[in-house]
């Protein structure tokens, strides 16, 4: 073999050597012995026609080895079973000794790498004529080139629709997060135009050398996979920036997030090609174990780089915008640890299954990795969107829509879905059967119908959520309930309704949660029933109360902050719930009267209320001139700006009411809102009147008696002192009896 042909393949060994040997643990442990010889990996998917071929190619000495490798691998369980009634130390002693056999083979299998390595290269050579790999390499160089070149013109056919891409100057976050969905697209269906012009010609030119297929097919998958991988890191963390970036990062923690999205792809789509490689050169198992060893200790190194560089970044958004929870600020500033911990047990878990010799699930350490990337940023991604919907006004109207009216119950159901759907698909990856374990106890009923309690759990909250916040957006547009000053209808009314909801969403969560649990809820309908029958027959009263109370908040007899009169109490109304009512005197006493008392109410507080003043004047008095004052007057409050909201009619002359000993009634009235302030138009008025009355000489009557003497009474010292004795006893009060 020529020194050119040696330096090659040398150089090929040392590549995948490279990446086979990252798990620096096992190389302290390698001998310089012997290589073990190498025993055939089977084939994946196993199936009749590759187990046939497999044989076919294998020689004697292979399907012996082959055969007692599997031999070992199901003696193993039999072992553990056999061993399982020895006790604690039975199954100490066996892991044990099943890690030291394991760690044996991995020591081997390290020890032969070099080997293996040669024999591999072999196998994708042509040992029986010039080397083929540089051909190989040409014809795969040329292939990239030529789907690389296929993309472009695809990429030059649509040049004038990505210019119509280009963002505007204003435009928000759908639109724009739109508008890269679409590129996205494109490029997606650009990789998909490369991979099928490299497919082409490697159809063209594959002449059936089974294990160069399975590497140049496998090549293929891991550069399709990085360039994907960079689609969407940037498609998410654009690099340009701005509006560009859907994420809200800044540019550096950016960065090595789309650097560890990369690193990420690009070491599983080597580790897949090495495995399927190593797999179909017939490497044994514990190589393959090897090199899943090596990739996962890689890709820890990767996920703990990049956690380490963004943990600032992620704990500002934890935390959030103005927010102090104490419980929000621990578990931002504990993220990494937790992360750490959770990476740290994958890989573990791996080398657990490695060393004691169970099946390993083929990418679920890598799938749960990118889970738990994805989900916060799906969570994130959905989060930013519902927020940019919240702030769009509705259509025709400056005032927030449906979506910005209930974006904090939206907001909350999102995570709680991100949530339970990632538990789901976590054990989902680790083959963790959550049912199968709960019915392994006393939790049988409940596993079996967890999927539908949780369901009615998630709808119950989501209904109490969204009825909670519509109610207590009315009350906040009604205002805050001031007792000087009567209710609407709405805010009367409305606390009740939350009540009635919240007792009817309990009830039929409980009622639908028993039903899916399998217990029979018609004997609970019944007795409930019953019971209501009884209290009813043996609380008369109390359901007189509550039906009377339902009645009189249908007819809208009251409200809130409202001045009514019961009998010999009255107040404004205070507070109202379902048996009775609750009244604050002016005078600060507070009544408390059930609906079933109340045989008449009177309700000063409505719609309007004419408000009457009288005058005691003399007889003398110039009824036009006092006419033309109370006009004046009334003007003048009408004229008011703060008293005229309130006033519905103005101050009018009422005439003479009553006429009595020593004066005349006069009265004036007008009308109010009483919802208002109409004392503060009693009081000006008031004080108008008695001004006007005082500048134009209007006198008022004093309380007065006129004693009558005939002419035939004696002396007029006699009828004076006659006189002032009837005078002083008709004013003076008389004796009760």
């Amino acid at each position: 073999m020529s020194l050119t042909g040696r330096v090659r393949r040398a150089s090929v060994a040392a590549l995948i050597a490279l990446v086979l040997v990252a798990g620096g643990a096992f190389a302290a442990t390698a001998k310089h012995g012997a290589a073990a010889a190498a025993v055939p990996a089977l084939p994946d998917p196993l199936t009749k026609e590759a187990v046939r071929e497999l044989v076919a190619r294998l020689s004697d000495d292979e399907v012996r080895k082959l055969l007692l490798d599997q031999l070992d691998r199901a003696a193993a369980p039999a072992l553990a079973t056999s061993r399982a009634g020895k006790g604690m130390s039975g199954m100490v002693d066996q892991n044990a000794e099943m890690v030291r056999t394991r760690l044996g083979e991995l020591r081997d299998a390290l020890g032969a790498l070099p080997q293996t390595l040669r024999d591999v290269i072999a196998k994708l050579d042509n040992p029986e004529g010039p080397s083929a790999l540089p051909l190989v390499g040409a014809l795969l160089v040329g292939a990239l080139v030529v789907a690389w070149l296929a993309q472009r013109m695809y990429d030059f056919a649509l040049r004038h629709y990505r210019r119509r891409l280009v963002a505007p100057p204003v435009e928000t976050f759908t639109a724009s997060a739109f508008r890269l969905a679409v590129g996205l697209a494109l490029d997606l269906v650009g990789i998909a135009v490369f991979a099928l012009a490299f497919l082409a010609i490697f159809l063209a030119l594959w002449q059936g050398h089974g294990l160069r297929r399975i590497a140049i097919l496998e090549l293929l998958i891991a550069v399709v996979a990085v360039r994907i991988t960079w689609l969407f890191a940037e498609f998410l963390l654009s690099s340009r920036g701005g509006e560009e970036r859907l994420l809200p990062f800044a540019d550096a923690p950016a960065r090595r997030l789309r650097w560890f999205a990369v690193l990420f792809a690009a070491l599983w789509g080597l580790g897949s090609f090495c495995r399927a490689v190593l797999m179909g050169a017939g490497a044994n198992a514990a190589t393959i174990d090897l090199l899943l060893m090596s990739t996962s200790v890689l890709g820890l190194a990767i996920v703990l780089w990049t956690v380490w560089g963004v943990r600032a970044a992620i704990a500002g958004l934890i935390r959030g915008e103005g927010k102090h929870n104490a419980v929000i600020g621990w578990v931002a500033d504990l993220w990494p640890v937790l992360a750490i911990m959770y990476f740290v047990a994958i890989v573990a878990a791996r080398a657990y299954d490695i060393l004691m010799g169970t099946p390993v699930t083929q990418g679920a350490g890598a799938m749960s990795v990118l889970l738990v990337v994805a989900l916060p940023i799906v969570d994130m991604a959905l989060c930013r969107a519902l927020a940019a919907a919240a702030g769009t006004p509705a259509a025709g109207t400056a005032a927030p829509g449906f979506v910005a009216a209930y974006e904090s119950v939206f907001r909350r159901a999102i995570h709680i879905v991100v949530v339970v759907v990632g538990l789901l698909l976590l054990a989902y990856l680790w083959e963790v059967n959550l049912f199968a374990m709960a019915q392994a106890s006393m939790g049988g009923k409940i596993s079996s119908s967890l999927f539908g309690v949780c369901i009615v759990l998630l709808l119950a909250y989501i209904t109490w959520e969204v009825a909670k916040t519509a109610i207590d957006r009315q009350l906040a547009a009604e205002g805050e309930l001031d007792l000087e000053h009567p209710a609407s209808r709405l805010r009367t009314l409305l606390p009740i309704l939350r009540i009635l909801i919240l007792v009817t969403i309990v009830v039929m969560t409980s009622m639908s949660v028993l039903a899916a649990l399998g217990v029979d809820i018609l004997p609970l309908l019944a007795g409930a029933s019953v019971i209501g029958v009884a209290i009813g027959f043996g609380s008369q009263t109390l359901v007189r109360d509550v039906v009377s109370g339902a009645f009189f908040l249908m007819d809208d007899a009251f409200r809130l902050g409202e001045y009514i009169e019961i009998g010999s109490d009255k107040g404004r109304v205070e507070k109202i719930n379902i048996r009775s009512l609750f009244l604050r005197h002016h005078r600060g006493a507070l009544n408390v009267l059930p609906y079933g008392e109340i045989k008449r109410l009177r309700n000063t507080s409505r719609d309007w209320s004419v408000y009457v003043l009288d005058f005691r004047l003399t007889y003398d008095t110039n009824l036009m001139q006092v006419k033309k004052i109370l006009k004046q007057v009334g003007d003048e409050l009408a004229a008011d700006p703060e008293l005229a909201p309130d006033l519905l009619q103005p101050l009018k002359f009422g005439g003479v009411t009553a006429t009595e000993d020593s004066a005349i009634v006069v009265r004036a009235k007008f009308t109010a809102r009483p919802e208002g302030e109409p004392w503060m138009i009693q009081k000006a008025a008031y004080a108008k009147i008695l001004k006007a009355f005082r500048d134009a000489g209007i006198k008022f009557a004093h309380r007065q008696v006129t004693v009558y003497v005939p002419p035939s009474a004696g002396g007029d010292e006699s009828a004076k002192a006659a006189a002032g004795a009837a005078a002083a006893a008709a004013q003076s009060p008389q004796p009760p009896g």
